[in-house]
């Protein structure tokens, strides 16, 4: 148990209402973690706002992302979930007391141009005992349906490569479950029977439509942790992922999985949707990316510096 007082520095804890992010996940393990959003706190002048607190906390855990480094002279923890180049969060990783990076994919984009010193790489994890198998489907599914989780970028998440699945792959149909507000009319008219739309949805609907889907895809053009996709592991659903980021860690063991490039991504999805007994992605995921298993990373963490 840390009995230390903490801050947790970031603009909100989430951006969906009804959702669990880590940051609940990090008040719930260390109950002397202060949640400093405030519901909410524009990061253009969060900085400034947590300086002017006059109280001092023992230790602070913040996004490193999106905001200047804190002129407060307490062990600082900064969390690197989001890859960006600009020198703010180069100076945010450099004047930190440990920077801690999400996945090991993201450390690699930041080692040759950042200070080396106390870098720590854990993982993103999810709650196996919500996310599991169930055996309720989600009435609105179509059945035999392929789950995307993400939004319409096509930079990012690659989401004209979704399109193209959609209109190649006439056998299957999809659940695209979005965090911004695309809706059908983005899809062709011809193809929009086989397809349902879901926004913003809070995790016990995408727990249900998961566990409603034979399989799932991440089509991702730069992703350096897809969060989404230990979810999916943890409900026991296999995944199909072009071949970057965490996923390139995970190629000598595709029990979770496999890995495709654009030209063979119809022919995977299909091979993997007809043999998902080969497939033991829970068991895969359950060795390293609990929230047990990170719960540990943290406290060690903190303990060592505070």
């Amino acid at each position: 148990m840390i009995n230390k007082e903490g801050w947790l520095v970031n603009d909100c804890l989430t951006c969906i209402p009804n959702t669990r992010t880590f940051w609940h996940d990090l008040l719930d393990w260390f109950p002397n973690l202060k949640d400093k959003c405030d519901g909410y706190t524009d990061y253009s002048i969060l900085a400034q706002k947590i300086e002017s607190i006059p109280k001092r906390p023992d230790y602070i855990i913040r996004n490193g992302s999106y905001f200047r480094k804190l002129n407060i002279d307490v062990p600082t923890f900064s969390l690197i979930q989001d890859t960006m180049e600009n020198p703010i969060q180069t100076e945010v990783i450099n004047h930190s007391t440990c920077a801690v990076f999400a996945s090991k994919q993201t450390y690699n984009i930041y080692k040759n141009r950042i200070n080396p010193k106390n870098i720590r790489i854990i993982e993103q994890s999810s709650d196996f005992n919500f996310f599991k198998p169930i055996s309720e489907r989600h009435p609105d599914v179509f059945p035999n349906s392929i789950i995307f989780i993400g939004d319409s970028s096509n930079g990012k998440k690659g989401f004209h490569r979704v399109l193209n699945l959609i209109e190649t792959m006439r056998d299957f149909n999809f659940c695209l479950v979005m965090k911004d507000d695309t809706t059908l009319d983005i899809i062709p008219e011809h193809n929009r029977n086989r397809v349902r739309i879901f926004n913003r949805v809070d995790r016990n609907t995408v727990r249900l439509l998961i566990n409603s889907c034979v399989c799932a895809i991440c089509t991702s053009g730069n992703e350096e942790g897809h969060f989404a996709g230990i979810e999916i592991g943890a409900c026991d659903i296999p995944m199909i992922s072009r071949p970057m980021g965490c996923y390139l860690d995970r190629i000598n063991d595709q029990s979770w999985g496999l890995i495709s490039s654009d030209e063979d991504f119809s022919t995977k999805i299909k091979y993997v949707a007809n043999n998902r007994e080969l497939f033991s992605p829970r068991k895969y995921y359950s060795k390293e990316y609990t929230l047990e298993r990170c719960r540990e990373k943290w406290t060690a963490l903190i303990e060592e510096f505070v």
